[in-house]
């Protein structure tokens, strides 16, 4: 939700999320909360063709205001206005390992062949008067919303949207904005964009942001272009920035929903792409899984490890770590925990919370590491520094709205072997069917281990 709710959603996490009752109550509460909003964007896309055409007529006199964009592919843009563009990393076709998975019953759900995946190049444009707001994957030129071309959008449901950051109208390509008025807009001469979505969680950052830093750094013209950050990122974090930031680019930050005016924007096109959600009425287990839904660009993740290891690791990691993650949250929680690491113990793993290590503490650790336990989660991102050949075992409850190849595809890229331990959901969890709880059955654990 936006800014002015943070202090609610800490309140109920810290307080509240214990009572049953309560658990009950909180998704009345946000069905009418984005009910509300839902009701804002229709309005909106009523009123929005009027205002589009006033927008245009006005553009001087609403440059920083005007919340109403038509919607327009990066690549459809780039084409019209004949903008300058550097090639990163060129398109290829990639050959995938799909995921063993275990117990049986769950095999079929999931695609164990192997699979080929074409994936784009990456590009970075420069864009001459843009603007980009905190948390917001998109760019404002002009009436224009710009956006990437891996969107589906019968299917996908942004960050964004979840935020209350923007409103899209698909039918119409739309898209209303709801900018946050308090904070000053900043404005810089020329940048380069990190910005993200989902730049605050630790996976989303190494696969989604990360990488663009690393891929930049080739092209000498921009290496004295500055870096626009969102606000409020984790310390480990701000770490990999700083191994990252070998050019000592000064860094502007933005809040949720700020905006930013460029004079010369530098965007980088996507080197990951998943789903945020699915929308209203979209159904991923009629329509099947498929594993291009977790897009990865090999090369900029590799990049990404490379200089990463470079610049922590002063000598070459001898492979040999077990590791179990304890995962320290009130989403999807192993309801026999204690039962599970008990057998990992014995079987002589180190139990390890990644979250209170630092980025390079983290970094050192997974490099040496032979076998992974854990359950999916933005810790898993650290297998991009697990050795070739590590053995991935990945706890999870069954749900179709799970997109499991996300793990998978990046264990296939580093050359590793992705097992999925897949248990029946907790139903009774009122939540998010992506979050149900688990009960691991641990002796079929052990058998997957052994293997």
């Amino acid at each position: 939700m936006e800014d002015g709710l943070h202090w609610l959603r800490n309140f109920y996490r810290k307080y509240l999320a214990r009572y049953h009752w309560m658990r009950k109550l909180k998704p009345l509460v946000i069905r009418a909360y984005f009910g509300y909003r839902h009701l804002q964007v229709l309005v909106s896309g009523l009123l929005q063709p009027f205002l589009l055409v006033i927008a245009r007529n006005l553009q001087w006199k609403l440059r920083f205001c005007t919340p109403f964009f038509s919607m327009v592919t990066l690549e459809k843009y780039c084409k019209d206005e004949n903008l300058q563009t550097y090639e990163l990393v060129m398109a290829e076709s990639i050959a995938l390992t799909m995921p063993e998975a275990y117990p049986e019953q769950f095999r079929k759900r999931l695609h164990t062949d192997s699979r080929s995946l074409a994936t784009p190049s990456v590009q970075a444009v420069e864009i001459s008067d843009a603007q980009v707001m905190g948390k917001c994957d998109f760019v404002f030129v002009q009436s224009h919303c710009l956006h990437h071309d891996l969107y589906c959008w019968e299917r996908d449901f942004t960050a964004e949207e979840m935020h209350g950051l923007l409103g899209i109208d698909v039918k119409r390509k739309l898209v209303t904005r709801y900018a946050k008025s308090k904070d000053a807009v900043i404005e810089v001469d020329k940048a380069i964009s990190l910005i993200g979505s989902a730049s605050a969680n630790y996976v989303h950052w190494l696969t989604e942001t990360a990488p663009k830093l690393a891929l930049i750094d080739e092209v000498d013209r921009l290496k004295a272009y500055p870096l626009i950050i969102d606000s409020g990122l984790h310390p480990n974090i701000l770490e990999s920035l700083n191994y990252l930031n070998i050019h000592n680019r000064a860094i502007v930050q933005l809040e949720r929903g700020q905006l930013c005016q460029v004079n010369k924007l530098i965007f980088i096109t996507p080197v990951a792409y998943a789903p945020f959600d699915f929308r209203r009425g979209f159904a991923p287990e009629r329509e099947g899984m498929d594993p291009g839904w977790a897009m990865f660009i090999p090369r900029a993740l590799h990049a990404l490890r490379a200089k990463l290891l470079q610049r922590i690791c002063s000598c070459e990691p001898a492979p040999g770590r077990r590791l179990y993650l304890r995962r320290n949250s009130q989403v999807r929680p192993i309801r026999n925990a204690v039962a599970v690491e008990a057998l990992l113990s014995e079987l002589g793993f180190q139990v390890v919370e990644p979250e209170k290590l630092s980025f390079a503490e983290q970094v050192k650790l997974f490099s040496s590491t032979e076998v992974i336990v854990a359950q999916a989660g933005a810790a898993l991102g650290n297998i991009i520094f697990a050795p070739q050949g590590c053995r991935v075992v990945i706890l999870a409850a069954w749900s179709p709205y799970n997109i499991y190849y996300y793990f998978s595809n990046i264990a296939s890229i580093f050359g590793q072997k992705c097992t999925y331990m897949l248990c029946e959901p907790d139903t009774q969890d009122n939540v998010h069917p992506a979050h149900y709880g688990l009960k691991v059955d641990t002796q079929a654990l052990r058998r997957v281990i052994k293997q």
